[in-house]
């Protein structure tokens, strides 16, 4: 468990710095989007592409954590519910994602209004449409790593987060041989 727990957050850690996301935030929203899909079909890389073409082109977009949280958190109750409605799809995701509608018709192969009216009647698995979401957002936005300030800006604190992680781990270190040191030099003065 601690090893898959590991792997989680090196990939996390990865995928943020790729899309400019700061880690601090985007980790809470991630966490949810696992507890979400665990069990369907969309856990493991499925799962892992819906997250990154979403949260990529909310990044691309400059759209905030709080929007990107949003935005997940829609595609959560979606797979949560198995079923997709319009709620979550236009009124939470298409409301935060510019274009989120038309790549998920699209991904579906569908249009928007065929689209609409397959979800309106309760036809839509979620686990069937968010793949293909993921597609056709990563063609819209494009999957290269965002540029710019606020990009920039959530590496830099990506690094210092980092680092003083880093540091941290380092004094505890230090702290532990310098008790044990401690209790060595006592053992030779005896």
């Amino acid at each position: 468990q601690g090893a898959k727990a590991a792997a989680e957050v090196a990939y996390l850690t990865d995928a943020a710095n790729r899309l400019g996301l700061e880690v601090q935030s985007v980790s809470k929203t991630y966490a949810s989007w696992l507890a979400s899909i665990k069990g369907t079909a969309l856990e493991g890389e499925k799962g892992r592409a819906v997250f990154e073409s979403v949260a990529g082109a909310m990044a691309k977009l400059g759209k905030s954590a709080a929007d990107t949280d949003g935005a997940m958190m829609a595609l959560g109750q979606m797979v949560s519910k198995g079923k997709v409605s319009m709620e979550e799809l236009r009124q939470q995701l298409a409301e935060r994602l510019p274009g989120a509608m038309q790549a998920a018709a699209a991904g579906a192969g569908l249009t928007v209004d065929q689209l609409t009216k397959m979800v309106e009647s309760g036809g839509v698995l979620a686990e069937d449409l968010l793949p293909g979401l993921a597609a056709e957002l990563n063609k819209l936005y494009g999957n290269s790593s965002p540029d710019g300030m606020v990009a920039g800006w959530n590496r830099l604190k990506n690094a210092v987060f980092e680092t003083a992680g880093q540091i941290g781990q380092t004094q505890a270190v230090m702290a532990a041989f310098n008790g044990v040191a401690g209790g060595l030099k006592e053992i030779v003065l005896v």
